[in-house]
């Protein structure tokens, strides 16, 4: 690491300046973006510190510590109190980052200037806010009676997890939309657009189909699993339903723009979260004949459905990738979300009409500030540093406080996703390691709420015609 990179580094914990001292290899950035990148940092470093609370390693060294003695003695299964001390860890410090975010949301209320000084404090001072954080999560470690409090916040958790959904259905939907309706624009006078819808929408079906049937051989069998047969069937029917409706005549006739390529993007979605509500789901209990006794007879049983092998590595990596995943997807609704621009589409306000084609369809529509051509005044260059491009000089291009909040909900999701929509109670243990019912109708729900929500933005021009729809 070069000298002034470090230099650059140290003076932006300490104060609210741009990092402008970087290495010269570095390309230019924007002050809004530079604040928004650390606050996800932020969050990067909770979630992984939940993580690593939640690694069987880490469990067994903290064995011997008083807060786990502590934690141990009030836990109804002291046999499973390795597993619940985790659980219990990452609430703790998702409770600490929570928080956090939830200050800020209340001290950035109205910020409309940079002039304000309050400004000062969200764009800056990085090392003292890092303190805070780290203070806030490992003071939650000390709020008494530990199962009360769980209890209590997986409730703020639920509700705070569920809105994110909602919020995440809505802008994967609009950009769905939003990203076909740029290609379409760029048809108009480069077919290669068309060869590019075709190919991501040929893509995201065969992937989708193909999941389905991996699904079918790796959870279902002949004799039982019903209600994983009934989700399968029930989600591929709603998928075919919907992309005949996108393409239909009604719906083209109010809505030119529709076509295969949003279904096919919603299509995946539904696909991703059928397969993550089956493996969430619980053993199934069956009667199974029990040979051990004479007669033999009957028992009732858990038996999983999953039909291949159930082995640690695999389990690893089926959580890796799917906690990379969900990571990419909420920082990037939290990202796209806080933009004035995305504001409106939520609110349905103003026109946000795609104008121009653009390959870079994750950034269709979420740049702010400034005439087109107009080029943002540069901060700091000078010594062969890392360009900083002042775009908040006449006004911030972002509401921080509604940047706070998806944060907040993004931490709560993030809590849940972790710890699997756990539920405290008996068999602790069981419940998070095999599954609960809970996060199992909570994933399939918000598969059919996509769907829903798919559904409104196809039949809602031609429900109401004398309305104005953002396409």
């Amino acid at each position: 690491m070069c000298i002034p990179c470090l230099i650059g580094q140290v003076a932006c914990c300490c104060g609210s300046a741009a990092c402008s001292l970087c290495c010269s290899c570095l390309p230019s950035i924007k002050t809004s973006t530079g604040t928004r990148l650390m606050y996800m940092f932020f969050l990067v470093i909770v979630t992984a510190i939940s993580c690593i609370m939640l690694s069987s390693t880490v469990q067994t060294s903290l064995q011997g510590s008083t807060i786990f003695t502590q934690f141990c003695s009030i836990v109804n299964s002291p046999r499973d109190c390795a597993v619940l001390f985790g659980v219990d860890a990452v609430y703790k410090i998702m409770f600490g980052a929570a928080c956090f975010y939830f200050l800020f949301l209340l001290i950035t209320i109205g910020i409309s200037s940079t002039k304000d000084c309050r400004a000062g404090i969200h764009n800056g001072f990085w090392f003292l806010k890092f303190l805070a954080l780290a203070g806030l999560c490992i003071g939650a470690f000390f709020i008494p009676d530990s199962s009360m409090f769980v209890q209590v916040w997986l409730y703020f958790g639920m509700v705070g997890g569920i809105l994110f959904i909602i919020l995440q259905l809505i802008l994967l939907i609009d950009f769905a939309h939003t990203w076909n309706g740029s290609w379409l624009i760029g048809a108009e006078d480069n077919k290669c657009w068309l060869g590019g819808i075709a190919f991501f929408t040929f893509l995201f079906f065969a992937g989708s189909i193909t999941g389905f049937i991996l699904m079918i051989v790796y959870y279902t069998d002949s004799i039982g699993c019903a209600t994983n047969k009934a989700f399968i069937g029930v989600n591929f029917s709603l998928l075919i339903i919907v992309s005949f409706m996108a393409i239909s005549p009604k719906v083209q006739k109010h809505q030119p723009k529709s076509g295969l390529l949003q279904a096919s993007v919603v299509a995946t979605y539904v696909t991703y979260l059928t397969y993550s509500a089956i493996a969430s789901a619980p053993p199934e209990i069956r009667s199974v004949l029990n040979t051990t006794v004479t007669p033999s007879v009957l028992q009732p049983k858990p038996v999983s459905c999953f039909q291949g092998a159930q082995t640690s590595t695999s389990d690893t990596i089926a959580l890796v990738t799917g906690l990379v995943f969900i990571f990419i997807v909420v920082i990037y609704v939290s990202l796209r979300t806080t933009t004035s621009s995305e504001q409106e589409r939520l609110t349905i306000r103003g026109n946000t009409d795609v104008e121009e084609a653009s390959a870079c369809c994750c950034c269709i529509g979420s740049s702010d500030g400034g005439e087109a051509g107009e080029k943002d005044p540069l901060v700091s260059d000078d010594k062969g540093g890392q360009g900083v491009i002042d775009d908040e000089e006449d006004g911030v291009t972002y509401s921080y406080s509604f940047f706070h909040f998806i944060f907040l909900l993004t931490t709560l999701y993030t809590m849940m996703t972790l710890t699997n929509w756990f539920s405290p109670g008996q068999n602790w243990e069981r419940s998070f390691t095999d599954g609960n019912v809970a996060a199992m109708w909570v994933k399939i729900a918000t598969s059919w709420a996509a769907v829903i929500i798919y559904v409104w933005t196809l039949l809602a021009p031609a429900c109401f015609p004398d309305r104005e729809f953002p396409s």
